[in-house]
Parts: structure tokens; sequence; C-alpha cells
């Protein structure tokens, strides 16, 4: 009930605290996916965020994108309710902390659409799941650039199994919370899906890269 509340709350305070995206990522691993989102403007398929928290960082991102003249659907992924509990005490047993488990639980889908709206954002769309179970049917045909922000090893690596065929030859995936320094566990998710299929790590501002080819 409490959880409740603050979210109505929120919901109702939309314009007073939210009168500015909320992004929950690094300013160089944001430049880095606006970066590539310009990069890729001439590669087909759609723009995905795989865990969008507030949804700040898409909203930024959509009205850049329409500023110029990139004319693609832009899809974000989320359990609008925080982790998954399974996953995240796998990641407990890695060294993330357990204190972490209620982060990015206070939004829900109707709160990200609202600030969404309030920033000229609506057209983005959301769908609600763990990305590690969502049906095939909610999945776009291809992609060109995908942000894959869900902190944790198992749906990191099972969000690349399914977006990497997925992926447009010269497309990119960014993966966030990859440096070696962290409690989050994208890394380990990102680092054995890259052992599997045969292909290079690569990082940049604590970010794991795959750039779609056209045999994979």
């Amino acid at each position: 009930m409490k959880q409740k509340l603050k979210e109505m709350a929120r919901s109702f305070l939309v314009p007073l605290l939210y009168r500015y995206p909320p992004t929950c990522l690094a300013p160089e691993r944001l430049y880095l996916y606006f970066h590539y989102l310009i990069e890729c403007k001439e590669i087909p398929g759609d723009i995905v965020e795989i865990g969008c928290a507030m949804g700040g960082t898409a909203a930024i991102a959509r009205n850049m994108t329409r500023h110029l003249d990139i004319n693609k659907r832009y899809l974000c992924y989320d359990t609008f309710d925080g982790f998954v509990e399974q996953q995240f005490s796998s990641d407990v047993g890695l060294g993330t902390p357990a204190q972490d488990r209620h982060m990015f639980s206070g939004s829900s889908r109707d709160l990200v659409a609202k600030i969404l709206k309030r920033h000229k954002a609506e057209d983005v769309t959301l769908i609600q799941g763990d990305i590690t179970t969502i049906p095939d049917s909610t999945l776009p045909e291809s992609c060109s650039v995908v942000l894959l922000d869900v902190d944790l090893a198992e749906p990191t690596y099972q969000a690349l199994k399914r977006f990497w065929p997925r992926l447009a030859p010269g497309g990119v995936i960014l993966v966030d919370d990859c440096p070696e320094s962290t409690s989050w566990k994208a890394r380990v998710g990102y680092r054995r899906f890259c052992q599997e299929m045969g292909l290079a790590e690569q990082y940049r501002h604590g970010m794991g890269i795959l750039t779609g080819v056209a045999t994979h």
C-alpha cells in the first residue's frame, strides 16, 4: 500500500519531479548511445531500449532522433517493477549487494508513459515484461541500435541471445554496466555470450559493444 501511494504521488507530481528527463546513464555512456544513434541513422531497423527505468534516456533520445529526421520505431522493454527476484538473487551470489534489490522498483508503466508525454516523446512504445520470457511476438524483426541496461548477468545474456539475431548488419548493441569495477554483473552475461558466439569483447566507457555483421 505504501509503495502504491508513493507511485500515485509521483504520478501526480510528474510536472514538478520530472521537469527534466530522469536518465540513469552516466554522461559518457549517454554520449556513446547518442553517437551510435546518429552513426546508425541509415541502418534499417527499430531502436530498442531494454531496461528503460523512468524513461528519461528514451525521452531525450526520441527527441534527438526526431530533430535529426531519424524516423524509426522506438521500443522500450522493462518489468516496470524492478528486478526479477531469482535473477537478482543469482547475482547476489556473484557479489551484487543484497540491499540493491529494490532499486528501480518505484516506477510503473503508467508513470513512465506520463514522463514520456511530459517530454513530448509519447510515441515511444512501452512493452512490459521480463526480457528473458516475454513472447517472441513482442520483439521487433530488425533492430539498428539496442541499449541493453538490465544490470544483471542472466537477463543480459538472455537478451543478447534474443536480439543478436535481430540486429541489422552494421547495427550496434550497447550493454551498460560493464566496467571491471562495478557490483553489477552485466559484464558476466556479456562475456558469456561473446565466448559462446566466438565474438571479441569490446568495451568503451564501461559499455560492452557488439556490431551486427552480414553473416551472424
